[in-house]
């Protein structure tokens, strides 16, 4: 049983280290991620210890202890990185197994609901590993990384090619999280937010048409020499102002 034991044991031990080893083997800029936080980060923190009551003596200490805690901040933020992408290179793998001819098309699908206990948790690490590998180098990869977790999944998810996807990612690297959603749904936005828009501008585009048609008429009776109540002068003269304002 003992031999058993230790024969389990070192079996386990090589497969870890040799996963480990893989892993680093396809994605080598994970041991680059910075430990720093963002300014934005760093001034949330500054919030946070000012708000605090500062009962402290030693002024130097105080501003270390404020050091170390950002360090450690930074470094778990790093952790969670390096996370997300070890459970998105998982899935990935898992999916290229389960897309084999003898696995039915749904069986991908169901492993996600037997493994995880939300589907989109699983799906947005996987988006979120696709679009790092896929970034063409190690400083993209990075900018990619220090942008807020709901902005990354949001982009990495979009339907876009990935040069828009580089472009939007300088221009978010560095803002809060509100402000880069607004930038991603402006450069790639949602097929939601596409729905809505042209159903927005087919509805303006019916609304016009009819309009032109009553501003046909009005016209074509105006031109018979018709006599105008005052009641319809004061309803022309309110139109005229309304388009004044906005125009």
């Amino acid at each position: 049983m003992n031999k058993l034991k230790k024969e389990a044991d070192v079996f386990f031990k090589k497969n870890q280290t040799a996963a480990s080893l893989d892993f680093k083997k396809t994605l080598p800029s994970i041991e680059l991620f910075s430990a720093t936080l963002n300014s934005e980060e760093s001034q949330s923190l500054d919030r946070l210890f000012l708000s605090e009551s500062q009962n402290y003596s030693d002024e130097e200490f105080y501003q270390e202890d404020i050091l170390a805690v950002k360090l450690l901040t930074g470094q778990i933020k790093s952790i969670q990185k390096q996370h997300v992408l070890l459970l998105g290179e998982k899935i990935y793998n898992a999916r290229k197994i389960l897309s084999k001819d003898h696995f039915s098309s749904t069986t991908f699908s169901s492993w996600i609901e037997l493994v995880f206990r939300t589907k989109s948790s699983a799906y947005n690490a996987l988006a979120y590993y696709e679009l790092f590998i896929n970034l063409p180098n190690q400083t993209l990869q990075k900018e990619f990384q220090s942008i807020p977790y709901k902005s990354a999944y949001i982009l990495a998810a979009r339907k876009g090619d990935l040069k828009t996807k580089v472009d939007v990612i300088g221009k978010v690297c560095g803002m809060s999280n509100s402000s880069a959603i607004r930038v991603l749904d402006q450069f790639l936005p949602s097929s939601r937010n596409k729905d809505v828009r042209e159903t927005i501008d087919k509805s303006d585009s019916e609304k016009n048409r009819q309009l032109s048609d009553f501003l046909i008429e009005i016209l074509r009776i105006m031109c018979s020499g018709v006599s105008l109540s005052s009641y319809n002068e004061n309803l022309l003269q309110q139109l005229f102002e309304l388009f004044k304002q906005k125009s």
